[in-house]
């Protein structure tokens, strides 16, 4: 089997090639073309890595065939995805504009998320000068929320994927994680039936029968600052939602049958068997941003 890839602009691309490849019969051999590839957005490859590591998993022999066009080329090669799929020798992201294609397995995770944390800091800080000192050390934070939250809910096999890039020309810092574990939805429903069950006399439990959220009610449910499955905290991503707002920025959140984005939201037909989030920043340097109460403290 071999499938053709010549652009990856947009979360939907990714998650139907993510799908082609998971759709691989045991039996084949994957080829996945890249060849006449004119665009790929680099956040977006931890979603394609994911899919191969899944046929992998289930003995899928994978090959690829690298794109012609040099400036793609390079950008794969530098972020390192090519790199761990293809034997490529390494290059060097000179002018430090990407997150580097990460997968961390679930199994003894601390040391190297740790390392991955520090990496993408350095990465992150270099880019983002548009924020007060006390809203980026709290950004960052919330990122690591969000990292950490992949190896607490998850239970996710192949353990965490990102990938990232800070695109200078369009004042933006995307950055994309993913992992196939259990889903939100799975895990907010599962926790509101059993609060739902402890919280309910006899009576209730026999005529008000608990009805679960669909994949979207359910990030809808997890974007609450106070809501959480664990009582440490939600997604993590109260903050973040509120920088987006003001700002230029976008977010993406795909899990189950859930999309989320601040432009559009809607269940999906086909469901996806993990999930994605997709963080889009605005680093116009003709902007700053900073937290309310710094303002207050300051009056």
């Amino acid at each position: 089997m071999e499938i053709y890839i010549e652009e990856i602009n947009t979360l939907q691309h990714a998650v139907k090639y993510y799908n082609d490849i998971k759709n691989t019969s045991l039996e084949e051999e994957l080829i996945i073309n890249f060849i006449k590839a004119k665009f790929i957005r680099n956040h977006y490859l931890s979603i394609i890595g994911m899919a191969i590591e899944v046929v992998k998993k289930r003995g899928v022999i994978v090959k690829i065939k690298k794109p012609i066009e040099k400036k793609v080329l390079d950008s794969m090669i530098k972020i390192g995805f090519l790199t761990v799929f293809c034997n490529t020798k390494n290059r060097k992201d000179t002018h430090n504009t990407m997150v580097r294609y990460t997968n961390i397995p679930i199994e003894n995770y601390g040391l190297d998320l740790q390392k991955f944390y520090s990496y993408f800091m350095r990465q992150f800080m270099g880019k983002i000068d548009n924020l007060s000192p006390i809203l980026l050390k709290k950004i960052l934070q919330k990122f690591f929320e969000l990292f950490s939250n992949v190896f607490r809910h998850s239970q996710s096999a192949l353990g965490f994927f990102c990938s990232g890039q800070f695109y200078p020309k369009n004042n933006k810092f995307n950055f994309t994680i993913v992992d196939n574990g259990v889903t939100i939805k799975s895990n907010v429903n599962k926790y509101l039936l059993k609060k739902h069950i402890e919280e309910r006399s006899f009576s209730e439990k026999i005529f008000k029968k608990f009805k679960p959220l669909n994949g979207l009610e359910a990030i809808e449910w997890a974007l609450v600052g106070n809501h959480s499955t664990t009582g440490s905290g939600g997604l993590g991503l109260s903050l973040l939602m509120e920088l987006i707002k003001v700002s230029d920025g976008d977010i993406e959140i795909i899990s189950g049958d859930g999309y989320f984005s601040t432009k559009q939201s809607k269940v999906l037909e086909k469901p996806f068997d993990g999930t994605i989030i997709s963080v889009e920043l605005d680093t116009n340097k003709d902007k700053y941003y900073f937290l309310k109460e710094e303002v207050n403290a300051n009056t």
